[in-house]
């Protein structure tokens, strides 16, 4: 799945056709089709196999990976699930159920009790309950824990700050490991940054030349690869394409966003950090528009952006810490 046309490289063979679906609709097609009725499908023997051979008392899945509980039930193994993208924190055991009921019937399970798997013992999240709102419906057994705090994990930023014009504001921009590939996002990028007073580190993606992007002024630097994590407590904003693991290492350093949702999830990490004013969102259909550019002013400009974000960092900072998911899941396994 490392590239962002994997959804339509399962369907081929699997005799799908993918709709032409946007955003949430389209991560809740691909999750009952693909991921549950194509992968969960092909890895559940592997699976089963597996646990009967190493005899776990636990099985761990992420969130959007199903084979895992359908195993563990099978062989009456409890399990746990770690939410994995923006929306994952959320009860889908209702919209789930259909798929699953397919799934648990290949494993010799009854179909009538596919409701209830996905969350039955522990579902662990790792970002806020605010990150979804008010009126937001988690799973009974959700349970919720401090993002990890990655900042200097990958070493000193000093290399990556030197010649940085400190008079500047910092901007770091990142479209993550896999949608950094979709053309013209960048190029969007760094036209709206090359007219702004700004200083600005550019991690166009490990297989990607920095030269594709042109001859930048001065302000601006391409590099294939930065360490985010440990560069965003220096930054004034973080331009993002709204990857679940980048907007937490966003909120969890304080640092304000403007993201450009390419896919998936990530429509649903723009319109929540909307919602809670820690950034600016900017739509399918004005990448390429002054709107980029004018996103960018809007959260330098404005105060209450960054002031928003570090309101969250501070209510991220307070939930339990992740060593606290220990004795969770020794308790399920029974240790």
């Amino acid at each position: 799945m490392s590239d962002p046309r994997y959804p339509q490289s399962l369907c081929g063979p699997a005799g799908l056709a993918l709709p032409e679906l946007r955003g949430l609709d389209r991560l809740a097609w691909v999750t009952s089709h693909l991921f549950i009725g194509v992968i969960g499908r092909s890895m559940l023997p592997d699976v089963i196999a597996v646990a009967r051979d190493w005899q776990p008392a636990l099985i761990v899945r992420e969130s959007l990976e199903f084979s895992g509980c359908t195993a563990a039930e099978a062989l009456g193994l409890p399990h746990a699930s770690v939410a994995a993208a923006a929306n994952c924190a959320l009860d889908h055991r209702a919209s789930l159920a259909p798929a699953l009921a397919s799934l648990r019937t290949a494993a010799g399970l009854s179909g009538d009790d596919a409701d209830a798997m996905p969350y039955r013992h522990l579902h662990l999240c790792f970002s806020p309950p605010c990150f979804d709102g008010p009126e937001a419906t988690f799973p009974p057994t959700a349970r919720f824990f401090a993002q990890p705090v990655r900042a200097d994990a990958d070493g000193p930023v000093d290399d990556w700050l030197t010649g940085v014009d400190p008079d500047r504001p910092l901007v770091l921009v990142s479209m993550g490991t896999i949608f950094h590939r979709i053309p013209d996002v960048y190029e969007a990028v760094v036209h709206a940054l090359a007219a702004e007073p700004v200083a600005a580190l550019v991690a166009l993606g490990f297989d990607q030349d920095p030269s594709r992007l042109g001859d930048q002024p001065p302000h601006i630097r391409v590099e294939r690869e930065l360490p985010v994590a440990s560069l965003l407590p220096y930054c004034r904003l973080f331009v993002t394409h709204g990857g679940f693991n980048s907007v937490k290492e966003a909120l969890v350093s304080g640092t304000p966003m403007v993201v450009i949702p390419l896919a998936s999830d990530q429509f649903y990490s723009a319109e929540r950090c909307s919602v809670l004013g820690v950034a600016e969102a900017v739509g399918p259909d004005h990448h390429q528009s002054d709107r980029v550019g004018e996103a960018i002013r809007t959260v330098l400009e404005v105060p209450a952006y960054g002031a928003r974000a570090r309101e969250v960092q501070k209510v991220m900072a307070a939930l339990p810490p992740v060593e606290e998911t220990v004795p969770l899941l020794e308790s399920l396994a029974g240790a």
